[in-house]
């Protein structure tokens, strides 16, 4: 714990910096390390169970998030004015995050990202329902045109539809929730502190479902099961070396990126940095591309441009009103 109250801490909250160059370098880096983290999931979505990929991770990101607690002032920094709100923000993410990664295992991962990117934008449609928020037409617009976006990618009706295709679109959706959440409690709250409460009960609730799931007894035959339903009720299994590695990568990777998000955000405007987290759009398509040969479609590409264009608009339009969009630390908040 930071005990001298007069000792400057370099996570601590500070007066607004005008630094734009470092944070996009910040933002732009986090994402880079968002899209490889998402790609060893991939990887490993055919050998280990979800949860225990989450409970893994969650166990290694701890420890540097509890580094950024220290230093933004100890224990004390950990007091929170909204438990109830909190421990739901964190519940839906698990299920976000579950849903998302879920998909990873059955779906082209720009497919993937570009469906979960809507999020931002039902962030907008949020606001307006729960927040009471003046939403003009030309943003309500963005917020139609982007779901079409969802519509060209997904193309309901085709035959080659895969049920799957409902995770990242659940997953978006229950994550712009716990971004309104963050909106309501991230006034009162440190950023390493947000961290702390939502990795543990991405701990307890993937250790919990481990207990009842982990033994593998609704796993099934591999070819009664879907993938993305194997993914979530494959038995726990003892890492190797290669495995344990990757999962070590995730949980550094989630606490460095989260306050790369948080800190790129801190100390420039989020009209100057926000658009960068699109980054993850054309990185997603190459991942596909290098690592498994995935060759995006003409409507996944034309729903990624739609997807793309209404985010920017609506983030032009916020940036015209001089008011930063969602929680002022990012679309992403990714653990």
């Amino acid at each position: 714990m930071n005990g001298n109250p007069a000792t400057p801490s370099i996570f601590a909250v500070a007066e607004p910096v005008d630094a734009p160059v470092k944070a996009i370098a910040l933002v732009t880096f986090a994402i880079l390390i968002f899209g490889i983290q998402d790609v060893i999931i991939r990887f490993l979505s055919s050998d280990l169970s979800a949860m225990q990929i989450m409970f893994v991770r969650g166990l290694i990101a701890i420890i540097p998030i509890s580094l950024f607690v220290y230093w933004e002032g100890g224990i004390p920094s950990l007091a929170i004015e909204h438990p109830f709100l909190n421990g739901l923000r964190g519940l839906l993410m698990v299920v976000s995050y579950t849903t998302y990664y879920m998909s990873l295992a059955a779906l082209p991962i720009a497919e993937v990202t570009a469906i979960f990117f809507v999020s931002p934008i039902i962030v907008t449609l949020f606001s307006a329902l729960f927040l009471a928020e003046t939403v003009g037409i030309r943003r309500w617009g963005a917020v139609v045109f982007g779901f079409l976006g969802v519509l060209v990618i997904v193309r309901p009706g085709a035959n080659s539809l895969d049920p799957a295709v409902a995770l990242p679109i659940a997953g978006a959706l229950t994550y712009a929730l716990s971004l309104i959440i963050t909106r309501r409690i991230g006034r009162t709250q440190t950023g390493s502190s947000l961290a702390f409460v939502a990795m543990g009960v991405f701990v307890i609730v993937s250790g919990t479902a481990g207990a009842f799931i982990g033994d593998g007894s609704f796993a099934g035959t591999p070819d009664e099961v879907h993938p993305s339903l194997a993914f979530l009720v494959r038995a726990w299994v003892m890492l190797d070396l290669r495995d344990g590695l990757l999962l070590v990568a995730c949980g550094l990777i989630s606490a460095c990126g989260f306050y790369c998000l948080s800190q790129g955000y801190r100390i420039a405007p989020a009209s100057v940095v926000a658009p960068f987290e699109y980054v993850a759009m054309p990185l997603a398509v190459l991942w596909g591309l290098i690592f498994w040969h995935e060759i995006p479609t003409v409507h996944t590409l034309v729903g990624i441009v739609m997807i793309l264009s209404a985010g920017l608009y609506i983030l032009s339009r916020e940036a015209a009103r001089k008011r930063p969009l969602s929680t002022g630390r990012g679309l992403r908040l990714r653990l």
